[in-house]
């Protein structure tokens, strides 16, 4: 689904990475709405989307095929009030990590700054939101690893200047409610990002940039002793993969440790 344009009502899955890439898809599923923006996620066994036109949260099943929840996410801006900087009503964003499932968004009574809230993802009940100082426009994007949110600043190739950079340039740590600093170059080949996701299965991103899917490698450190949970730190490792359309092709990339 990452791979098929906003406000589509189809998600097609590939059994693998090199089905993907040689354009096998295994099936496709027919959903209920359409989709706004890139941010839907797949957890256990389901499909999570925000419904078009509303702050409405989706869960559709994938073993049965059906609506299986709907959640309002409550002052939520959505449909391109508050996107990401590239627009393409991105305002709410879904992800997963190892602690479950996001809701990455932002709200007027938060002056427009990124919000986060986990989800139970059985219930879709929250069950905990934490307000953020960062202007969610300004962002390209954001992910989620190990309960840290981090919002990527990028370039867009309709930029006159690059004066903002290539950089993760934000991070709030929800397991001790506070942010931390961080500033690390994020690669940007094609200048278009437009859907970061971390997979907590095999601790890599997927990033969607300018029709090319990439692949950027992550290492962990040691537990947080204050979590008892691994958390990421960035370090200076490469080992991304890429593909466009059939082909593939590799970049130069970075690693989280």
């Amino acid at each position: 689904m990452p791979w098929i344009p906003y406000r589509t009502d189809t998600l097609t899955e590939y059994g693998s990475w090199v089905d993907y890439t040689a354009g096998r898809p295994t099936t496709s599923y027919r959903l209920p709405h359409r989709v706004d923006g890139t941010g839907f996620v797949v957890y256990d066994g389901a499909v999570f989307y925000n419904k078009e036109r509303t702050r409405n949260v989706v869960k559709f099943d994938l073993r049965t095929r059906i609506k299986s929840g709907e959640a309002i996410i409550g002052g939520a801006n959505y449909h391109d009030t508050s996107p990401y900087r590239w627009g393409g009503k991105t305002d709410i964003d879904l992800a997963v990590d190892e602690n479950g499932l996001w809701a990455i968004y932002a709200t007027e009574q938060n002056n427009g700054k990124l919000v986060v809230s986990q989800l139970n993802p059985y219930t879709l009940r929250f069950e905990g939101t934490w307000e953020t100082v960062y202007d969610k426009r300004s962002a390209s994007n954001a992910f989620m690893v190990c309960g840290v949110l981090y919002a990527v600043r990028s370039v867009s190739k309709e930029d006159d200047s690059e004066v903002i950079g290539n950089t993760i340039d934000f991070a709030f740590n929800t397991n001790l409610n506070r942010e931390e600093p961080v500033s690390i170059a994020f690669p940007n080949p094609y200048q278009y990002v437009s859907s970061v996701d971390y997979n907590p299965r095999d601790n890599q991103l997927y990033v969607w940039n300018n029709h090319f899917v990439l692949r950027y490698s992550l290492e962990f450190g040691p537990p947080d002793p204050t979590t008892g949970r691994p958390c990421s730190s960035y370090s200076k490792h490469v080992a991304p993969q890429g593909t466009h359309s059939n082909s593939q092709r590799r970049i130069a990339g970075f690693g989280i440790r």
